[in-house]
Formats: C-alpha cells, structure tokens, sequence
C-alpha cells in the first residue's frame, strides 16, 4: 500500500451533516430497502464488512454488549441499529447468518427488526461511506484497512455524534442517542485524540503521535520561557 493510499483510510467527521438517504440496499432477507424509508428514529449505524476476522466482530460483539445493558431507553421504539457493510461482496445470506449471532450475544430479548444487517453495491455503498466521511481501503479480496466507528444519527438523518472503539459505555450510548432524539449535535473527542494519535491501517492499529506531541510541548515551553523572560525583564526595569 504506497503513502498515499494510505493517507486515504480514516475518518472526516460530519456533524451536523446529512447521511444519504437515497442509497438502496438489501436487508438479511433480501428485501430492497432505502435509508430514507428505515431512518425514522434515532440509529445507530455500524460500518463494517462481514467477512472480516479482527476489529469489526470486536466491534459489533461490543456493540451487542452494550445494548443489552441500556435500559432508559427501547429499542424498536426509541431508537434502532443498523449493521451497514461496506464489502460490496458481501450478500444477506451472509448478514443473517451474522444477524443471528449477534442477537444472541445481547444476552437479553431485543427485537429482530431493531437491528438491521444491510449489503449493497458499490455505488450505494460509496453514497453512503462518503456522506459520513468514512474512507476504507481494499487491501485483498478478503481484508480492508478503515476506521472503526460507529455512527449515530437523528430520525432526520444528521449526523449527531461518532463513537469510536470497539467497547461502548451504556450512559455514553444512552447521551448520544437521547441527543439523536432531540436533533442536537453532541461533542466528539476526535479532533483532541486525533492529535495525539493517528491510524495506521497497515498495522490495524492507532499509534501515539510521540512526535508531534514533543514538537508541542517544546513549542509551548519556549514560548513560555520567552513570556517569563518578558515579564521579569520588564520587572526589574521598573524596579530599577
């Protein structure tokens, strides 16, 4: 994978924005369904691709975790999931067979259609990947460098908040999507640990941004010296 490839596997967040709600894809039963037509409550949406081995079953395993401990709010009712993959070979015999899995791994009832498990085309994949930022990268027929993210979106379609990882909090799930529910875009720490770290799509991994961080605190130090020296020059002057 050269440089600039790699430059193109991340995430540009677009709060506030709106997702694509024209694209079409197929459910785990094969039914053509629009987001438009599905997108009517708070969702929470999860780009992944099926066959993957690493992070995306790490993420939806989390992701099944932390639905069945929420409890202020119903799922089907208040708010849905969506599983949206980004492999245009993946077909929805594949999403129900994944579909059954991960219902049972919430540990707790939940409604089967509160979470949907879509495939689409490449084109209606690339609307949607594009309209939340999600840049991905074909590294074989099997394998894909990408970001691991969540998405969650109010009943109009906007972008409110992107939670990253692949572990979930029950009270952070809870915030953004009462904050879906209410249209407010909620705050998202990735600009701050952007800084501190970047993803490297080679390794799968983010990597501490050791340098930039030294560069920064050197430039923080000097500039801080240089104030020091100011104000205790001006000091004894006047003292003087």
């Amino acid at each position: 994978m050269t440089e600039t490839s790699r430059a193109d596997v991340g995430l540009e967040e677009k709060l506030g924005q709106y997702i694509t709600t024209d694209a079409i894809f197929a459910d785990e039963n094969g039914k053509s369904i629009s987001l438009r037509d599905i997108t009517d409550k708070p969702t929470i949406i999860a780009p992944v691709y099926l066959g993957c081995m690493h992070e995306c079953p790490m993420l939806l395993s989390g992701l099944a975790q932390v639905l069945g401990k929420i409890e202020l709010i119903r799922p089907g009712k208040d708010f849905q999931v969506i599983t949206l993959s980004f492999n245009d070979k993946d077909t929805p015999a594949i999403a129900r067979d994944k579909k059954v899995n991960y219902l049972k791994a919430i540990g707790s009832p939940f409604p089967e259609d509160a979470w949907k498990f879509l495939t689409g085309d490449a084109v209606n994949i690339k609307k949607f990947t594009d309209s939340i930022g999600f840049k991905f990268q074909r590294d074989s027929d099997h394998d894909f460098s990408h970001p691991l993210t969540l998405v969650v979106i109010g009943r109009d379609g906007k972008i409110i908040r992107y939670i990253e990882g692949t572990s979930f909090l029950p009270f952070e799930v809870t915030m953004a999507l009462t904050e879906a529910e209410q249209g407010r875009v909620g705050f998202s720490p990735r600009k701050v640990l952007n800084y501190c770290f970047s993803y490297d799509p080679l390794k799968k991994t983010y990597v501490f941004n050791i340098l930039k961080l030294t560069a920064s605190f050197m430039v923080v130090f000097i500039a801080s010296f240089f104030v020091y020296l100011m104000i205790t020059g001006r000091k004894k002057h006047s003292d003087g």
